[in-house]
């Protein structure tokens, strides 16, 4: 199953993921985890009258997490937490940098995502897939609270496209 759910405390809002990507990268000495999710646009599940009409899309993304391992396949069985969604950094000038993590885009606006905890499986056609656990800042009402929120995704092949980078 490939879908992203936000439990708002009026309505459970569902998408369908069309693109998911994983990916461990080298970046300068340490190797990181790479994850972008995006859902389709495709609301024909939700009623008239849902919250959820407002956000059609979303993506969810993890950028320059450090972690362990050499490659994709030594994910299998891996549970990861990342409590906070940015940390403050070294570069290489010295100067302190705040790196996001992870963030969630809806309507071209970011949001932080903490108390992020990822299980990684191998399912039974040998394809990776994750289950990401986590509460993202609240981007329907804005207030205080954070909402939670379940992935669930398998990492097919799929071809990108240059609108996939602007």
């Amino acid at each position: 199953m490939k879908t992203i759910k936000f439990f708002h405390p009026d309505e459970t809002f569902n998408y369908n993921i069309e693109k998911s990507l994983c990916k461990v990268v080298f970046q300068g000495n340490k190797k990181c985890l790479l994850v972008e999710i995006h859902s389709t646009d495709d609301l024909e599940h939700v009623e008239g009258d849902s919250l959820q009409n407002d956000f059609p899309q979303l993506s969810l993304f993890i950028d320059d997490f450090p972690l362990d391992v050499e490659s994709v396949e030594e994910l299998n069985g891996k549970e990861v937490s990342i409590p906070y969604g940015f940390a403050e950094e070294e570069d290489e000038e010295g100067e302190t940098v705040e790196v996001y993590y992870t963030t969630l885009n809806v309507s071209e606006e970011d949001y932080e995502t903490v108390n992020n905890e990822l299980t990684f499986s191998v399912n039974d056609k040998g394809i990776l897939t994750l289950n990401w656990k986590g509460e993202v800042q609240d981007f329907v009402e804005e207030s205080e609270k954070d909402i939670p929120f379940e992935i669930e995704c398998t990492f097919e092949e799929f071809e990108f496209t240059e609108d996939d980078f602007e």
